[in-house]
C-alpha cells in the first residue's frame, strides 16, 4: 500500500513539472512559432 502511494505521489509531481515546462516555455500557437518575413497566416 505505501508502495502505491509513493507512486502516485511521484506521478503527480512529474505531471505538475511537465506542465510547468510546457505551458511557459514549449507551447506556442503557430502565429508565434512560425511568423517570420517569407511567412504568411
Amino acid at each position: 500500500m505505501k508502495s502505491v502511494l509513493i507512486g502516485c505521489i511521484a506521478a503527480v509531481v512529474v505531471a505538475l513539472g511537465a506542465y510547468a515546462v510546457l505551458d511557459g516555455r514549449v507551447q506556442q500557437t503557430a502565429d508565434q512559432r512560425f511568423t517570420t518575413t517569407g511567412a504568411r497566416l
